[in-house]
This record gives C-alpha cells, structure tokens and sequence, in this order.
C-alpha cells in the first residue's frame, strides 16, 4: 500500500448539537464492532462483514462435511458450488469500540526540476493531485449536515490517546485498508482485521480508532477534552468550496511546502 500522509480528520454529525459537543468536551461516542454489524439499511453506517480475520474466494478452498451415521459408520462428502467466499470473523471482536472518522490523505510524492518553468510545472501537477484528494464525494457529504474539521491531526490523536489510558482502556488506530472481495483470497492478523473492510466502502476513506476495555460490553462515550485550535466546524455541504489543500511558496523563496 502506499504510504500515505493524513492532512486533516473529518468527522461528520447529522445534528449539530453534537458536532458542538465534540469540541467543546471531545465527546466521542464509540459503538461496538458488533453494533455496526447488525446496522440494517444503512450501508453506509453498517458492514455485516467488518472485522473479517479470513476471506477465501469459493474456488480456491475445498470443504467436506463428516459425520457419525446411528451404528458408528463415519461417513464424509465434499462441499462444492459456494455461492460466494466463505468469511470468518472472530466474535471477540464484536465487543470492541470504535470511533470512525474520514482522512484527507495525500499520498508520499517526490519531484525534482531544473528550470523555473518546470518548477511551475511541478507545482500545479501537485496542487491538482491535492485538490483530488481534499475533495469529498457526495456519499459522505450525504452523512450529515454538520462536520467537525481536525487540523492538527498529531494533537489530535495525542488527546484521544491520553483520554483513553486515562480510561483504563487499550486503543489502536489507523487508516482503514480496503480490500477487492472479488478477488482476495486470504487471512488478516488479529488486529490487522479491525482494520480491513471491503473496496466498496473506499470512498469513506475511513481513519479509525478501535477501543478494548474490561468495562460491560456495549457503546461507550468518551472525552477527549476541548478541541480549542485543533479543530474547527462547518456545514458540510461547504467542505469542498471553502478547504483548500496546496503548495504554499516558502516566503524566503527558498522552497515549497504544503499549506
């Protein structure tokens, strides 16, 4: 996969009470993996699948069917013409909270010029490729008129982090990694699955924090704290007019940065 750099968060709310919330106290409230399982006609919300620790496409695995017949006789059949991949997932998993969140990521690039019209050059192809990824599809747009912008991701991650050890609470985070269901055929890692959702949920872009605790299983709220200066709220129909994401010249001329 290639490495990529998160620029800013995004968190979507569909009241804005709740955006207000979050970043007044940090409230961030966590569902289960189990709970986005049983979400039921919400696809964008619920994935039946997550968490999935094995995928294995219905032509490359064999299954047989054994079995005791009443006087002892042990008898087995093959299993043949699976309709689709046969999934496994760890119900472990199922009590973990997780918080999700959408990742304005640009991917790790290098270029290189000799001239000032190439340099020119360069520059717009990068403002370009910026401006692709600092836009928001109307799937998420569609999630909730109020968002929550994270700009200092690192502070950000540090608070969440913090509040949780606070919470006696283990924590992992990451982008989410997409995967071809059509096409893999394989097993994930213990945690690696918490993070792996099938290619039709890529436009999410999902960056996500996952939550274990001794606590009774079920959703869980936890704060942060303020988000004074890391992040900042907006409706979201606004996000692609009003975020821009380019190469700033340096104001002693000598280089570019990302601004």
């Amino acid at each position: 996969m290639t490495p990529k750099k998160i620029i800013l968060l995004v968190k979507v709310f569909d009241k804005e009470e709740y955006a207000d919330s979050f970043i007044q106290t940090g409230e961030m409230f966590c569902k289960t993996i189990g709970q986005f399982k049983q979400i039921e006609g919400d696809v964008a919300r619920g994935d039946q699948f997550e968490a999935p620790s094995d995928w294995h496409q219905p032509d490359r695995i064999s299954l047989t069917f054994s079995f005791k017949t009443p006087d002892g006789e042990e008898k087995s059949f093959p299993i043949e013409g699976l309709a689709g991949p046969l999934v496994i997932q760890r119900t472990a998993h199922d009590r973990l909270n997780a918080f999700c969140m959408y990742a304005v990521t640009v991917p790790d690039f290098e270029e290189s010029y000799e001239t000032e019209e190439e340099r020119l050059r360069v520059v717009e192809k990068i403002n370009s490729m910026l401006k692709v990824h600092a836009t928001l599809g109307e799937e998420m747009l569609s999630l909730g008129e109020h968002a929550v912008l994270i700009i200092k991701v690192a502070d950000f991650i540090d608070k969440v982090s913090k509040a949780a050890k606070s919470e006696g609470y283990t924590s992992s985070r990451g982008l989410v990694d997409y995967f071809d269901p059509e096409t893999f055929h394989g097993s994930f890692g213990e945690v690696e699955s918490v993070f792996k959702k099938r290619s039709i949920y890529s436009y999410q872009k999902e960056f996500r924090f996952v939550f274990d605790s001794s606590k009774p299983e079920g959703a869980k709220t936890l704060y942060a704290g303020p988000l004074d200066g890391i992040a900042f709220k907006l409706k979201t129909s606004e996000i692609n007019s009003k975020i821009e994401l380019k190469l700033a010249e340096d104001q002693h001329g000598d280089g570019d940065s990302l601004g």
